[in-house]
């Protein structure tokens, strides 16, 4: 499935037992050479708390507390596969439970909960804005959007995801605002490099860009793969994610 372009793996509780070792079988599944190619791993586990637990595995077999993109995929999922009933679910995450509307085109709108704000940071010739939606974000903002577009990504994602000013690492986002309700942006996600979309990333790049008065909410995210839309209210308040998750395939894997 995919959100905006940003890609998984769905695979059943039941297919997963006896794999002791999920990080290398994320590493495989998510290889688009040698398997079938993603940005993660999904897993919907059964949950004290709430209707279902979302698993969550980068590419390169690292775990992540929180994938808004993957979180409305998951959500679709267990709703089509009649693993949770209703259109209305709650989705144990690494970041708190999140509260998910799905819709009946598929998309869904999903309760982030509030963003923790950080101390901005200058880096490498970048101003970032610390935000955290349960994963650690940095959002930089350029001056054109032929500057993001532009930008090594590539080259520069990589120092600031692993910098020592963010001890976890970081996603890391480079924004520019078209206007009050619109910014465009690319992602470097940690654990999994560039790629198309980033629902926590939206969300992260969106605060900030409200918070710097760049922006007003709603605000609509432009990524490579797709947009989302992102309401907030302020501080303490949570953010709204709206987006898609498209089925892509189904098969089976031979390892």
């Amino acid at each position: 499935m995919h959100g905006a372009g940003n890609d998984f793996v769905i695979l059943d509780p039941g297919e997963v037992e006896g794999v002791e070792d999920l990080n290398a079988l994320a590493r495989k599944v998510c290889n688009r050479h040698f398997g079938v190619g993603a940005d993660g791993l999904l897993i919907p586990a059964p949950s004290d708390g709430a209707d279902l637990r979302m698993f969550y595995l980068n590419s390169d077999g690292s775990p992540s507390e929180m994938c808004g993109n993957g979180l409305r995929c998951l959500a679709r999922y267990a709703r089509d596969y009649e693993i949770v009933d209703g259109d209305a679910l709650t989705v144990e995450t690494g970041a708190g439970t999140k509260k998910v509307i799905l819709f009946e085109d598929g998309s869904s709108r999903v309760d982030m909960g509030p963003p923790a704000l950080g101390d901005d940071v200058g880096m490498r010739g970048f101003l970032f804005s610390r935000v955290s939606m349960g994963n650690p974000h940095a959002v930089a903002f350029l001056r054109s959007e032929d500057e993001v577009d532009a930008l090594d990504l590539a080259g520069i994602g990589p120092a600031i995801e692993k910098d020592p000013t963010f001890p976890e690492g970081t996603n890391v986002e480079f924004a520019y605002a078209r206007s009050s309700g619109e910014v465009r942006m690319r992602i470097w996600e940690r654990g999994a490099g560039e790629t198309l979309a980033s629902g926590s990333g939206s969300c992260a790049t969106a605060v900030a860009a409200i918070r710097r008065g760049l922006a007003t909410s709603p605000v609509r995210l432009i990524l490579d793969g797709g947009s989302v839309e992102i309401s907030w209210a302020g501080v303490g308040e949570p953010v709204y994610m709206t987006g898609p998750a498209e089925y892509v395939c189904e098969g089976e894997l031979f390892l």
